[in-house]
């Protein structure tokens, strides 16, 4: 009898585990930082954050490709800044990608990582992921990180705050850590 007690006990208490809504993550910490990337055109080097150094067959490394810049690779070293002034103090490095990789639409495949280096902040955060430019905001991965981002990962809301042609954009970036160590 004893043992039939406690099976049903064990079940009734599974069941209402089971039952219990679960609330929604919540993140462990955010961060909202801008990125800033100046693409060398031929005629600013001093400026230049970013650089093509691949592009189709046929096409020069100064200029992106037409038809939705379709295998342009890009590399990039550009400032972060807390808001979305150019000339602010820089509080670390942006590194990294973009691939583009779409025949029928502006999208780009993007890795990077944030390496900041500030009294606020220590450390480096990774990224990954695909980047469908013409959308207002989008998601990409954060698949990691270092020093006071050790092991952290979540999601990171980019959304294109400002460009000028094809030289210049401003990526805000709003970092959400669901997992922090």
């Amino acid at each position: 009898m004893g043992a039939k007690i406690a099976l049903f006990a064990f079940f009734m208490f599974f069941a209402l585990c089971s039952a219990t809504p679960t609330k929604p993550y919540t993140p462990c910490k955010n961060l909202v930082l801008y990125f800033h990337d100046v693409l060398y055109n031929g005629e600013n080097a001093a400026n230049a954050t970013s650089a093509i150094v691949a592009a189709p067959q046929g096409a020069n490394l100064t200029k992106l490709a037409p038809q939705f810049h379709f295998g342009n690779i890009a590399v990039f070293d550009d400032p972060i800044t807390l808001d979305n002034k150019f000339h602010s103090n820089p509080v670390g490095r942006a590194q990294g990608f973009y691939i583009y990789d779409t025949k029928n639409t502006f999208t780009a495949w993007l890795g990077f990582t944030f390496v900041l280096n500030s009294t606020e902040h220590q450390g480096s955060i990774t990224f990954a992921g695909a980047d469908p430019i013409l959308q207002k905001s989008r998601d990409i991965s954060v698949t990691g990180g270092t020093g006071d981002f050790f092991m952290h990962r979540g999601i990171a809301t980019i959304m294109t705050d400002a460009f000028e042609g094809e030289v210049y954009f401003r990526l805000r970036v709003d970092i959400k850590f669901y997992e922090c160590w």
